[in-house]
């Protein structure tokens, strides 16, 4: 689709155009902010969960710390206590404490001795029943380790309600002056369950944003909607009113130039007609010369005589027949062959082709026939021509050349006039724009832009020039 074709569209479809292109603006900026605002929460989202969980982990470390402080601060409290009493009796005052706090949330708190069996716990009597481990001794030395260590110790045990094991952290504290060691675990599903209370409070107010910003996309597309349909309406008219007073200003200039080249052709015509007017005014006088003296005319003097005039008066005929078939306008296009509308065109200007003895040279391909108005295409090819005419010098050609392509018909014209300047050639087909003087032509400046509007908008066509040296050639493009 060519530029011409895509500005009627746009203008037939204006209304439309100016609500379909701000909506789709409207969209595209609504779905970009969201999936932004996606892009940014999930980004968001992630880094800080990331952080919480860290900050999560840290806190319930800190807790097992805590709590292993408080328990340490205990247990030296019974060892001062206690260090004049016996052993057992030690131990005894340590699991009744343990077992007032040997569970809390979702952790426990329980005692081992050295040698895997678990005291006071509430599931199981031993470390390979309470944690996941296929060797007791290896699960042992690694709490043992972790106690010297001061280190957290991650592990799989048991949640004392089901046959599934639960990842757990743990903090293990070594009772001095003994072989138990205590353990304060907590359940990692307590961090995750955190994280994804959390993760739903942002996605809640995600969601909230989200809604908020569709709620906001609507209210603009329809504020949107409103102003370009008012606005689409307004720019509409104002496109109408100006195409109207376009066709208005182009009815007027196609009737005066109209108007001159009529005027031009009278003048041809009138050229045309006193040759035969002059031949028959002979005949008749040389009869009525013979009739006067007396002198006998033979019938086939009379027949020859009759026939001469018949021949003149039918040439009068079809010269009066052409002018009024130009000037006649068609409503509706006919398929019609090229060349003899060309023919008919030069037969026009044969007076002025005579007078300055202009050499019309023809080049023309097979004709074909194209959809056209065919005065119009006769005036643009006639102002072409006269343009050369009246700007060459006596003697020079003026070549006329048709070309058939697949989807072209292509009419050449190309004179030796002097070529056009470089300043003028983009001017060449502006109303009212000449390089002719007044004396020279009664069409002036309204010739070719009249010639480009005919091919170019009644036809759908194209009308170009180029100029090298003194010569300038024409090309009409018309679609087959």
């Amino acid at each position: 689709m060519n530029l011409k074709r895509l500005k009627v569209v746009f203008t037939k479809h204006l209304l439309i155009i100016t609500v379909i292109f701000p909506l789709v603006i409207i969209l595209f900026y609504g779905v970009s902010i969201s999936l932004a605002l996606k892009y940014k929460h999930d980004t968001y989202t992630k880094q800080e969960l990331h952080r919480y969980e860290h900050e999560l982990k840290n806190k319930h470390k800190n807790f097992l710390k805590e709590k292993a402080k408080y328990i340490e601060s205990f247990m030296n409290f019974l060892y001062i206590q206690d260090s004049n009493k016996s052993s057992d009796f030690f131990k005894e005052s340590i699991l009744t404490f343990i077992d007032s706090i040997k569970k809390y949330d979702s952790g426990f708190i329980f005692i081992f001795h050295q040698n895997g069996d678990v005291i006071k716990h509430p599931c199981t009597d031993t470390l390979i029943n309470l944690v996941h481990s296929n060797n007791q001794k290896d699960i042992v030395s690694k709490l043992i380790n972790a106690s010297k260590e001061g280190k957290f110790v991650n592990y799989k045990g048991t949640d004392c309600i089901g046959d599934d094991y639960i990842n757990k952290v743990a903090y293990v504290y070594h009772i001095r002056s003994t072989d138990l060691y205590i353990v304060i675990s907590k359940n990692e599903k307590d961090i995750d369950y955190s994280i994804e209370q959390k993760k739903k409070v942002w996605q809640d107010k995600f969601d909230d944003e989200s809604k908020e910003n569709i709620r906001l996309l609507v209210i603009v597309s329809l504020i949107s909607i409103f102003f370009s349909i008012l606005f689409s309406t307004m720019i509409n008219k104002l496109i109408k009113d100006y195409e109207k007073e376009i066709k208005e200003s182009n009815k007027a200039m196609f009737s005066q130039a109209r108007l001159a080249q009529v005027g031009e052709l009278i003048s041809m015509i009138s050229h045309q007609w006193r040759q035969p007017i002059s031949k028959i005014a002979s005949i008749t006088s040389n009869l009525r010369f013979k009739i006067m003296m007396g002198k006998e005319i033979e019938v086939e003097e009379l027949e020859r005589s009759f026939a001469e005039i018949e021949d003149y008066t039918e040439f009068l005929s079809e010269t009066i027949d052409d002018f009024r078939e130009f000037y006649k306008p068609k409503k509706n296009k006919e398929d019609a062959y090229v060349l003899p509308l060309i023919q008919k065109s030069i037969g026009f200007l044969e007076n002025e082709i005579n007078k300055k003895d202009i050499i019309i040279k023809k080049v023309f391909d097979k004709d074909v026939k194209v959809s056209l108005y065919q005065n119009e295409l006769i005036q643009v090819i006639i102002n072409i021509i006269q343009n050369a005419i009246d700007l060459s010098k006596s003697g020079v050609p003026i070549e006329i050349t048709t070309k058939v392509k697949f989807d072209e018909y292509l009419v050449i014209i190309t004179d030796r006039a002097g070529g056009i300047k470089e300043e003028h050639i983009d001017k060449i087909f502006e109303a009212h724009f000449s390089t002719k003087v007044a004396k020279d032509s009664t069409n002036l400046g309204l010739g070719l832009y009249v010639s480009k509007v005919i091919i170019e908008s009644h036809f759908n066509g194209k009308l170009e020039v180029t100029s090298k040296g003194d010569s300038s050639t024409f090309t009409i493009r018309l679609i087959r």
